[in-house]
């Protein structure tokens, strides 16, 4: 069980680091898209109207950056929220798995230590049925 739950951790954490990645590129390309938009509004150059909110985004560089860094910031903490999540579920799953099989056989011990205790009652009445004939 736990070879099994480290191997599905880590093929999750492979997947997330490939989501961070893709992420990375995301950005990298909304970023310099960011900016070639900038210059188009900056020089009246774009073909398509923008609304008033988003123009308001393209006033300069600064808040273009900051806007797309805060954007990854927000997605590479989710991502990173997500993957903890599941990692911490599998082991919680694993543990309460662990649990109910160690439980499940502290009974099974007991209910046998109480079947063998009756076993040798059982053995000792004859026994001293046996001597008492005797006699």
């Amino acid at each position: 069980m736990s070879d099994m739950s480290g191997t599905f951790t880590e093929t999750v954490q492979n997947y997330f680091t490939q989501c961070r990645e893709l992420e990375l590129m995301h950005h990298d390309k909304l970023t310099e898209t960011s900016l070639l938009i900038m210059e188009k509004v900056v020089k009246n150059e774009l073909e398509e109207e923008l609304p008033e909110d988003l123009r308001l985004l393209f006033v300069d560089k600064d808040t273009i950056t900051n806007s797309v860094n805060t954007s990854h910031d927000v997605h590479n903490q989710r991502i990173d929220n997500k993957e903890d999540d599941i990692v911490t579920r599998v082991g919680n799953s694993k543990e309460s798995y662990i649990s109910q099989i160690l439980e499940g056989e502290v009974q099974r011990n007991r209910h046998r230590v109480a079947e063998i205790n009756h076993l040798l009652e059982n053995i000792r009445d004859e026994l001293e049925q046996y001597e008492n004939l005797d006699r």
